[in-house]
């Protein structure tokens, strides 16, 4: 028997994409779903505007919403705004529910992991440094999970000094309706509400020991550009002694073979391309363009992901998988 999900923000891209990864899930089944208030009682199918590429199944659309005060599934999946998961999801979890959230509101507390399984998974630990009776995990903002996955493999040459980090970001990201398409079709918005500062503070989490931030510097320019999906990282990583492109390359090439269906590397001149290398579905995260930068110290870089999946609702749920494994409940 798979084990029951409930979901909350169901309606919004993040949770109709989790909807949809959840599909043909080995071991979890969404069975539960909340939206606000005034879907209470009605129909899924009748309430959503399904945007997913995958067509919604029959089951989920008949699927009655619920309040929070009505779920009955141990496991959530939030993707609710932040302004709403902060009381929600403590309530949740107050109550003994197991919370894994996309949400912004807890990712700096010293006692929830900000997690990539892949990345750090030793901050899982922190888990049992809460004092609820259920837990939290949260997942990293939808660029920050690029980025640090970019930077990690880097790590294990040198003594990193500083980041220069420009993003490309994807108007699925801003949720729907979104931004207006008269503001961004044939357009670059150089701006996003809080954007920096998340990415900043975020990779140093991250990067960091659980209780220790990493001790290099990052400068952060962020745009929203006219793509339906897929967030681009432009980085310079600047070391404190000499990096050799070489070096880089192998370091790569050593995690993606650690990690064969999280990496995907590109060694073309043109790619990776949001419109020529993503799907639907995709956990990967592509790395392209490695370079040396303007001195001997600097490696550049080109880094992207489907901000929906790997940067969302596929982050969301694979963080669930890993926090029930350590658990023991998997």
């Amino acid at each position: 028997m798979k084990t029951p999900i409930a979901l909350l923000g169901a309606t919004g891209p993040v949770g109709q994409k989790v909807i949809s990864l959840l599909e043909n899930h080995p071991r979890f089944e969404v069975v539960e779903l909340v939206a606000s208030d005034s879907r209470i009682g009605k129909n899924f199918g009748e309430t959503v505007h399904w945007k997913d590429e995958q067509p919604l199944s029959d089951r989920i659309a008949l699927l009655k919403m619920k309040s929070t005060s009505e779920l009955n599934s141990k496991y959530i999946i939030s993707a609710l705004p932040s302004e709403i998961a902060t009381e929600v999801e403590l309530q949740l979890i107050e109550k003994g529910h197991i919370v894994s959230s996309n949400a912004a509101s807890f990712r700096m507390k010293s006692d929830i992991p900000l997690l990539i399984p892949e990345i750090n998974p030793q901050h899982l630990a922190l888990v049992d440094e809460q004092k609820t009776k259920g837990r939290l995990i949260t997942n990293p903002n939808c660029s920050t999970v690029f980025l640090t996955s970019a930077i990690r493999p880097l790590m294990d040459l040198g003594q990193i000094e500083h980041i220069n980090v420009v993003t490309m970001q994807a108007l699925s990201g801003a949720g729907y309706p979104g931004v207006s398409s008269y503001d961004l079709l044939g357009n670059i918005i150089p701006h996003i509400n809080g954007e920096e500062d998340k990415i900043q503070e975020e990779t140093k989490r991250i990067l960091g020991e659980p209780h220790k931030p990493a001790d290099f510097s990052l400068t952060v320019h962020v745009n929203r550009v006219p793509v339906v999906h897929g967030h681009t990282i432009v980085a310079h990583i600047r070391f404190k002694d000499h990096i050799s492109l070489e070096k880089a390359e192998h370091s790569f090439k050593v995690w993606k073979d650690k990690w064969p269906n999280f990496y995907e590397l590109h060694n073309t001149k043109d790619r990776p391309q949001p419109a020529r290398d993503l799907h639907s579905q995709d956990m990967r995260v592509h790395i392209g363009r490695l370079k040396q930068g303007g001195d001997r110290q600097t490696i550049g870089l080109i880094a992207l992901g489907h901000n929906l999946v790997r940067g969302a609702a596929g982050a969301a749920i694979a963080n669930l998988e890993t926090l029930n494994k350590y658990l023991g409940e998997l």
